[in-house]
This record gives C-alpha cells, sequence and structure tokens, in this order.
C-alpha cells in the first residue's frame, strides 16, 4: 500500500511572504482566501517535490527557473471568471458606437479594439462577433483587427485554441452563435475562421502597459481586470490605456472601475450599467 504523501506546512509568516513577495513582482493583490492561497501554494510544493517551505522560498530568486515559477503561481492564483458577453450591456454599447462610427462621415481606413485582461478569450471573440457583424452590414471591404492580452500564459494558450464546451456558448446570442460558431472534432465549439483569423493574443502584465508595442485603437475593454491592483495603479493604468485610444475611441471598464479616476480628454457616455468613456482629445 502506497505512502501518503506529506502536504508541505506553511507558516502564516511565510504565506504573507510570498504574497508580498508576489505584489512586488507583479503588481497584482490576490482576493483569494487564506486557505485557498495556503492550498494553491501547498500543491505547488507537492507537485515540485518539497517538503520544507524553505526550499519553496529559496526558489525565488533572480533565475529564469524562478520567473517560471512566478508564472506558474500567478496562473493557479489568479481568477479567470469569465463568458462570452459577460456584461450584455457593455457589447450593446460597442454596437451602438461602431454603428456610429461607421455611419458618421468618412469611414475609417480600418478599425482595431483590444480586451486588455482578456482571460480564455471569450471577451475578445465577443467583441469580435460584434464588430463583424456590424462591418459586414455596412462595410464589408473594411479592415478590422482585435488583440487580447493576459498575464496568464496557460490563459492565452487556451484563447488561441479559440475551442470552448457546448455549455459555453450557451451565453452568444443567437444571432452571433449560429454564424460564428462551429463545431470542432470533439464536442467542443470552435470559434469562425472569420473571427479567429483576425483575432491575436499576446502575454502582457497590465503594471508595464506603458511598454506594450501597441496603440491607436478604436475601442478597448478592460473590464473585472483593475481589482488585481492597487488603486494608485488602476487610475495609472486607466491613463495608459486612454493614451493607447485613438481620437474618438471608446474605452469600457468594469462596474464601478473607474475608481473615482478624473481623466483629461476623456468624456463619461451615459449607457446604463456601463462605464464607458470616449477620447475627446490629446
Amino acid at each position: 500500500m502506497a505512502t501518503a504523501r506529506r502536504v508541505p506546512e506553511l507558516r502564516r509568516s511565510d504565506l504573507d511572504l510570498l504574497m508580498q513577495k508576489l505584489h512586488t513582482h507583479a503588481g497584482i493583490r490576490i482576493d483569494s482566501t487564506e486557505n485557498v492561497i495556503a492550498g494553491t501554494i501547498q500543491n505547488r510544493m507537492t507537485s515540485l517535490g518539497l517538503r520544507d517551505v524553505d526550499s519553496y522560498l529559496s526558489i525565488f530568486d533572480d533565475s529564469i527557473s524562478a520567473r517560471a515559477e512566478w508564472l506558474a503561481l500567478m496562473d493557479l492564483l489568479t481568477v479567470k471568471e469569465t463568458r462570452f458577453f459577460r456584461q450584455p450591456d457593455a457589447y450593446k454599447c460597442l454596437a451602438h458606437y461602431v454603428d456610429e462610427l461607421l455611419g458618421a462621415g468618412p469611414a475609417p481606413s480600418e478599425l482595431s479594439f483590444w480586451s486588455a485582461g482578456c482571460s480564455y478569450g471569450q471577451e475578445l471573440y465577443s467583441m469580435a462577433m460584434v464588430v463583424e457583424s456590424a462591418v459586414s452590414r455596412s462595410k464589408p471591404w473594411l479592415q478590422w483587427h482585435g488583440i487580447g492580452t493576459d498575464i496568464s500564459f496557460n490563459a492565452i494558450h487556451q484563447a488561441q485554441r479559440a475551442l470552448y464546451p457546448e455549455d459555453a456558448v450557451r451565453f452568444i446570442p443567437a444571432e452571433y452563435r449560429e454564424r460564428f460558431m462551429g463545431y470542432g472534432q470533439s464536442e467542443e465549439r470552435i470559434v469562425a475562421e472569420a473571427i479567429s483569423a483576425r483575432t491575436h493574443f499576446f502575454h502582457s502584465n497590465l503594471l508595464h502597459v506603458d511598454s506594450a508595442p501597441f496603440a491607436d485603437f478604436n475601442i478597448i475593454f478592460c473590464q473585472n481586470t483593475l481589482i488585481y491592483f492597487e488603486r494608485e495603479w488602476q487610475r495609472w493604468i486607466i491613463d495608459q490605456l486612454v493614451k493607447r485610444l485613438r481620437v474618438g475611441g471608446m474605452l469600457i471598464l468594469g462596474a464601478g472601475e473607474d475608481v473615482s479616476w478624473l481623466g483629461q480628454n476623456v468624456r463619461r457616455l451615459q449607457w446604463p450599467g456601463v462605464c464607458a468613456y470616449t477620447k475627446t482629445g490629446g
């Protein structure tokens, strides 16, 4: 009979030290309960074959292996609860914005959008379905592209596959589901090539958004992501997102995530249930 492996003990001081290190390293805070965090760290220690906390703490130096372990730990600790069209009012606001953009004066030469904190990709694909539907209806020649970024390598990998269980697509409105979701080789549903071919995913931490090599977006969604950062970082990140919008572009945050932010060159859009801004200059 096999002997059960002993679960490594984790002292409160060790847990506090690791969370402080994680905050310093990634700029994020973890809202999970202490038991969940401790259990996650203990599972990582067990999977690495480590039985004492000091051995695990010694991993976190300046080496490549330390960076890999930080990424593994962040993948497990950052909550990635998401779904297609998670906040329906935000997508109605998006559809209205795109319709107005395409109908007012000369059409833009191309259209770009960004899902910042895209998790497993549902938000970016939802945005793309709305955009493609509007573009094909009024300006079928117009080119568009969308990008999604997330701090989790695992989430990015899953998003790039564009495969989702059947249960996940029930949140997609029928008009989009029938047009943009096909069937994979198994029981999974796959995002149509008309969408997936023009959407791309990248690993990125919003703490380093000022050095991100992309900008000039018509639309940016950043919903349910800022909650991981301290308030002063939240406001700084919003400033950086606005800088990456074109004049006239739209930024949509999660409800209440503007944290009393007072941005310049923006105007708050009056759309029920949606925290949205349009860039007016700068």
